[in-house]
């Protein structure tokens, strides 16, 4: 199987500029809240299994709620995407995951089936977007290049979209906040570059086709998630088992929780060892599965 090739960078390392080569990683989006306690438990969790799976997962956390401390408008405009597509007439509870656009998981107990999602789209997945993204930095500016597909490569009714990731993200006082002093993997911004039809940003801005920039004053971690996903309007006429995601990368500039020497509030511990455990199995026989196909 291939690997991920997302890249990892300690801030200490980062020297301004980046490029990241892959496409084959998960894609895993959290609907979350930081007024929500069971959200706030598990929070740091989500940052180990992040990290555990090796970056095979490129996660990323939505606020959509008004109630909520950041509440930015790119979180609300992906929760939007999703109810449009599936129909749904309300908002997912608190915490909710999405792997690769697929079933919606509620609430805590339901991780183990996450878990079944990442591992079922990991050995079910073939073809990918080879992706390849640069990101650079100056005193005010995130820039995020995409390497805008050839001719033979373009796949109507898709998009490339630039998903601006903050880590240890503040909770500003006077908030309902439950949980610790910050919160990870926050969506702050967006761009959307479809194959055919206008480029769209929100929170931040576009530079050129397949270029995007984010205001980077006092965000001292962060990362850049690029998908190739189909366009809004595509996913009306897709069914859930044909809408995941065309290629998925992530470059992260990111301290890692492991070093931190972060202790699992209990909640996630065994199903982070079984799910990691788990993911090497699956990825051992489905290299034999290969092997035989070859």
């Amino acid at each position: 199987m291939p690997f991920a090739n997302a890249r990892s960078i300690e801030p200490s390392e980062w020297d301004g500029w980046a490029v990241v080569e892959g496409g084959y990683s998960i894609l895993v989006e959290e609907y979350t809240a930081t007024w929500c306690s069971r959200c706030a438990e598990i929070d740091p969790d989500l940052s180990i299994v992040a990290e555990e799976h090796g970056k095979r997962i490129a996660m990323v956390s939505y606020h959509p709620d008004e109630g909520d401390a950041f509440a930015p408008d790119a979180a609300k405009y992906r929760l939007q995407r999703y109810i449009n597509q599936h129909n749904n007439t309300s908002i997912p509870g608190y915490p909710s995951f999405v792997v690769n656009n697929g079933v919606i998981r509620e609430d805590v107990p339901s991780w183990p089936d996450v878990t079944s999602d990442i591992l079922r789209a990991e050995s079910n997945q073939r073809g990918y977007t080879k992706l390849t993204v640069t990101a650079q930095t100056n005193e005010t500016q995130l820039t995020v290049t995409v390497m805008p597909p050839k001719g033979n490569e373009i796949v109507n009714g898709t998009q490339y979209t630039i998903l601006f990731v903050e880590h240890k993200k503040t909770v500003p006082e006077g908030f309902d906040n439950p949980g610790e002093k910050h919160r990870d993997r926050v969506l702050v911004g967006l761009a959307e570059f479809p194959m055919d039809g206008e480029m769209f940003a929100i929170d931040a801005s576009i530079e050129a086709p397949f270029v995007a920039s984010y205001p980077i004053q006092n965000m001292e971690e962060w990362s850049v998630i690029v998908v190739h996903e189909y366009t809004e309007e595509a996913l009306k006429n897709r069914s859930i088992m044909n809408s995941q995601p065309l290629g998925v990368v992530e470059l992260a500039v990111q301290s890692s929780a492991l070093e931190e020497g972060t202790e699992l509030p209990v909640i996630l511990p065994i199903m982070v060892f079984l799910a990691v455990g788990i993911l090497g199995l699956v990825t051992l026989q489905t290299k034999e599965k290969v092997r035989e196909e070859e």
